[in-house]
């Protein structure tokens, strides 16, 4: 465990939600008065969490959570930091807790099959018998800089609102293969948790993800097959295979993670 005194907490669950603003209201004053801060995600399809505080916050805030059924016994991911990672506390209303559908979301994500979870263990046994798969990086490509398993195929998107359109064009140019097996992987779970059901809608015959994303595989495996660190989507930027910030900055223009004290790749020709 990194030493520290902030622990990260992140996860999400599909769960139908019918009265979000009563829970926006009630979660926002709850968790300003134990003193969190982080961004929690609402929509009628569910909640999607990231949030940071010391032991005693977090338990605080997992006790509140834990009051709602709907919420109860939430898996979310720990990381550690010296710092907490975020400036302010955001609950937001949104049509989905991670853009990929639109308005009709719910009722898609449930009519959808669901893609069943390999435990990391799985996934890296299968890579250490070179298995016949295609590991398929759900992710942003400005993501995917800071690092990837080598052996993914990455769909070069800015966006996971560009998912579809760009797996449609993988199978176009034979990148993707429907026949062969597939194994999704993303930060924390929630985009597969879309993607791999669609995979599976869309004619993909076996298609599975790594359960708790890419933040338990390494957790659980450490770097084994994996190259470079982990993007994260708050002020730590970037996480080592040991779940350790790197301290990297953000650049404002390209969203590229940036090593502390250089220049980003995309300005050094502005000078």
């Amino acid at each position: 465990m990194f030493d520290s005194p902030i622990v990260n907490l992140s996860g999400y669950r599909f769960v139908h939600l019918d009265d979000l603003p009563t829970i926006q209201t009630a979660m926002k004053q709850a968790f300003s008065d134990i003193g969190i801060q982080g961004s929690v995600m609402l929509a009628s399809e569910g909640i999607n969490v990231s949030i940071a505080g010391t032991r005693e916050q977090v338990a605080a805030a997992r006790q509140w959570l834990d009051q709602d059924t709907r919420f109860a016994g939430l898996w979310l991911k720990e990381t550690f930091s010296a710092t907490v990672p975020y400036r302010r506390l955001r609950i937001r209303k949104r049509t989905e807790i991670i853009a990929f559908d639109g308005q009709d979301s719910e009722q898609l994500q449930a009519q959808r099959p669901k893609a069943p979870a390999l435990p990391p263990e799985t996934v890296c046994q299968w890579l250490d018998e070179s298995r016949d798969v295609t590991l398929l990086d759900t992710r942003n490509d400005y993501e995917i800089v800071s690092g990837t398993f080598p052996a993914s195929v990455n769909l070069n998107i800015k966006h996971f609102r560009n998912f579809k359109a760009a797996v449609h064009k993988a199978l176009e140019e034979g990148t993707l293969d429907r026949d062969k097996p597939m194994v999704t992987y993303c930060t924390g779970g929630i985009r597969c948790e879309k993607a791999a059901p669609w995979l599976l809608e869309n004619g993909f015959r076996e298609v599975y993800q790594i359960e708790g994303g890419l933040l338990n595989y390494l957790q659980t495996c450490g770097s084994r097959h994996w190259k470079g660190d982990c993007f994260i989507f708050d002020d730590r930027v970037e996480l080592t295979p040991e779940l350790q910030p790197t301290g990297a900055g953000l650049c404002d223009h390209c969203q590229l993670a940036v090593p502390a004290g250089t220049d980003c790749r995309c300005q050094l020709g502005r000078h």
